[in-house]
């Protein structure tokens, strides 16, 4: 079963919110535009084209992936990131993680293999002022 979440929160920057409440339980993969925060349990892959935030409650069994993933809560599978990945001090992570930016905050816990590649289409190559992700 695949879910696509139609709630707009409205925000002023006019970016679609998105969100799965503590309590929540889903089975199958989400799917959203726009930002998402989980605060509720996934069964399933989860991803959005904008920011995914997995709150303290938050438990995702499957991959994850959006623009930006931050992770306060647990996660269980693959993450990819098209820009960051950061894992905050109460972050659980069993699984492989991808981005080409990673913070990780002291007391964060992940188990599995890190892979970090330069921004893709950011700078051209040979670009003498490129950045080091």
């Amino acid at each position: 079963m695949n879910v696509q979440l139609p709630l707009k929160l409205g925000r002023p920057t006019g970016v679609e919110m998105n969100a799965l409440a503590e309590g929540a339980r889903i089975e199958g993969n989400l799917i959203c535009k726009g930002d998402l925060r989980l605060d509720g349990h996934a069964f399933g892959d989860v991803a959005t084209d904008g920011r995914l935030v997995i709150g303290a409650q938050g438990v995702i069994k499957g991959g994850a992936s959006g623009k930006n993933v931050h992770v306060y809560g647990k996660v269980e599978g693959k993450i990819d990131a098209i820009e960051s990945i950061m894992l905050s001090a109460t972050a659980k992570v069993v699984g492989d993680i991808s981005a080409p930016k990673l913070v990780v905050e002291e007391g964060a816990q992940l188990s599995g293999k890190c892979t970090m590649q330069a921004l893709r289409g950011v700078y051209a190559s040979g670009d003498a002022h490129a950045k080091i992700a």
